[in-house]
């Protein structure tokens, strides 16, 4: 684990003001998705702050469906939780929601439609193995309807104070992005030109996940902070500890607390 405590943090603590802690893309990573909680808690996390997930829950990591449970528990013991929506719950919703999977003519295989088939090419098949479906000619039967549900009520995005929290970012003021042509939501899709761009947007600090750093340290820049820091590749699982009613002009590093659990599985103890 790494951990900066900052004056600010500590400051908004003993004054009683409620922070933001944002937590990084997950894919499937239960086993470092349940530590960082653990020592989350015991910063502590009071009532009154606030956890914000940037997305990403699902897809090519360990068990998927684990990490969807435990958020759907974490839903219920602090109602206060916000999760947004990645892209990769995206495709599995398109693919929940698109035409059934179909028999194959060859005996044994089966048709899926384009949505299933795109969902399964970017990490949907070790998120499907960890449902255990019965068949993959009824793959969908193998979904709990309340994981649905909750994949169904993830936010598009969130802004508090002087914070805009967001799954993949934003377009920048003036500028297009071309993928906008497919009809796909920059807030779960964009790279460039958002990552390039350098003022403010619309005043607020944006913060996101999407983009995996590949040195396992978040990216943290005057006008954003990027927390995928590649858990599912070996990476770090990262989160951020925020006051959002900070002053952002000429934010650094040292304004937020970053939290990180190193890489490991469940079969993994703890890392020192």
């Amino acid at each position: 684990m790494r951990r900066t405590v900052t004056s600010t943090i500590s400051k908004a603590m003993e004054e009683g003001r409620p922070l933001i802690i944002a937590i990084g893309d997950i894919h499937g990573q239960i086993a470092q998705l349940r530590v960082l909680l653990e020592r989350l808690r015991t910063r502590p996390l009071r009532e009154i702050d606030r956890l914000v997930f940037l997305g990403d829950y699902v897809d090519r990591g360990e068990n998927s469906r684990a990490v969807v449970e435990l958020l759907i528990a974490l839903q219920k013991e602090r109602p206060n939780t916000v999760f947004l929506r990645g892209n990769h719950e995206q495709l599995m919703l398109d693919a929940l929601d698109g035409p059934p999977t179909q028999p194959a003519a060859k005996e044994g295989f089966v048709l899926h439609s384009e949505q299933t088939y795109l969902w399964l090419e970017n990490g949907g098949v070790e998120t499907l193995l960890s449902y255990q479906p019965a068949d993959m000619l009824h793959w969908q039967e193998a979904i709990p309807p309340e994981h649905i549900a909750f994949l169904r009520a993830t936010r598009m995005e969130y802004i508090c104070g002087n914070y805009h929290f967001v799954h993949a970012g934003v377009v920048p003021p003036g500028m297009k992005w071309e993928d906008e042509a497919y009809g796909l939501d920059p807030r779960l899709w964009i790279r460039e030109p958002f990552l390039s761009y350098k003022p403010l947007i619309g005043g607020r600090l944006i913060v996101f996940g999407h983009t995996p750093q590949p040195d396992g340290r978040p990216l943290i820049q005057r006008n954003k902070i990027g927390l995928d820091t590649g858990a599912v590749y070996g990476g770090p699982l990262t989160a951020a500890v925020i006051d959002p009613d900070a002053p952002i002009l000429g934010h650094k590093a040292a304004t937020i607390e970053i939290v990180q659990v190193e890489y490991m599985r469940e079969e993994e103890d703890d890392p020192a």
